[in-house]
């Protein structure tokens, strides 16, 4: 199973490299505002601007990177009327079916993320009336280099969890422990068979003493969840304020996988990491013996 996900991920990251960066993101993300109030400047509207509208506005995507196209869509605008659109303080050029319908509705529009530093936007839609906003973020890295930095991080923490399980888990003990257990259970499955009761008798003397020792071999392996989990978890929730937050989008696949994969083939960053780190744990694990 897991040679399959490492195939998928190397093949994943292979792809991401050329262009992957210019590939389309889809994530549904809505932020309508009913009174909003516009301090952008453009060159055919006042410095400031304050109005109140029922007009909502959503982008494809919440968090990408320069040059990805992004779709807007919105509704409550003025009928008939072409919008034009702010990224902070840049005006966009937008592309597409920018002139809202009959009923006010907006489909159809896009946008490419402009060339401005990494941080937290505004993009204000305007019909010269209704002003609405919605936030959008760039990342510090963006893909591929934040497909890289997630499959390196996950095998950076999923190496030091192994090297751990090495240093406080007693191998030799445990492999020992998994051989009586399954001679203890072959001889007991023949005596059931052949009705043996004295024989059970004394199986079922030795059995709570050999329980016993397999829990106490066991705990050693709680130690290693409990050394490593609160340094695992900080590193990720750290990535992931890195990054951009949690559902920012990290990588695309080429193979659509059900939950995993959304729209366009995009991965958001928990799955991501999640696959990234099943794949190299169960690699280093046959690689330094740490399974018995």
């Amino acid at each position: 199973m897991f040679v399959y996900a490492a195939a998928f991920v190397l093949v994943s990251i292979m792809l991401a490299l050329p262009a992957l960066a210019q590939a389309p993101a889809s994530i549904s993300t809505t932020v309508g505002s009913s009174q909003s109030t516009s301090s952008q400047s453009t060159s055919s509207q006042s410095t400031s601007s304050q109005s109140t509208s029922v007009a909502k506005v959503s982008l494809s995507a919440s968090s990408e990177g320069a040059g990805v196209t992004i779709g807007i869509t919105g509704s409550g605008f003025a009928a008939d009327r072409n919008v034009t659109a702010m990224f902070g303080t840049t005006q966009l050029s937008l592309s597409g079916t920018c002139t809202t319908n009959s009923a006010g509705g907006l489909s159809g529009c896009s946008f490419v993320v402009p060339n401005v530093p990494h941080g937290s936007y505004t993009v204000l839609v305007s019909d010269g009336t209704n002003n609405p906003i919605a936030n959008f973020t760039i990342p510090v890295i963006t893909i591929p280099g934040s497909t890289l930095l997630v499959t390196m991080t996950s095998v950076g923490l999923s190496l030091v969890t192994q090297l751990v399980t090495r240093r406080v888990v007693n191998l030799d003990a445990e492999r020992r422990m998994k051989a009586e257990v399954s001679a203890f259970n072959k001889e007991k499955r023949a005596a059931t068979l052949a009705k043996d009761k004295a024989k059970l008798e004394k199986l079922k003397k030795r059995e709570l003493p050999m329980r016993q020792e397999q829990a106490k071999v066991s705990t050693s392996r709680l130690k290693v969840t409990a050394i490593t989990f609160v340094p695992l978890l900080g590193v990720y929730y750290l990535m992931a304020s890195f990054l951009g937050g949690f559902n920012v989008v990290v990588a695309y696949s080429p193979i659509p996988i059900p939950l995993l994969v959304g729209t366009n083939g995009i991965m958001a960053l928990f799955w991501w990491y999640m696959l990234s780190s099943f794949t190299f744990s169960s690699l280093l694990t046959k690689l330094l013996h740490t399974t018995t």
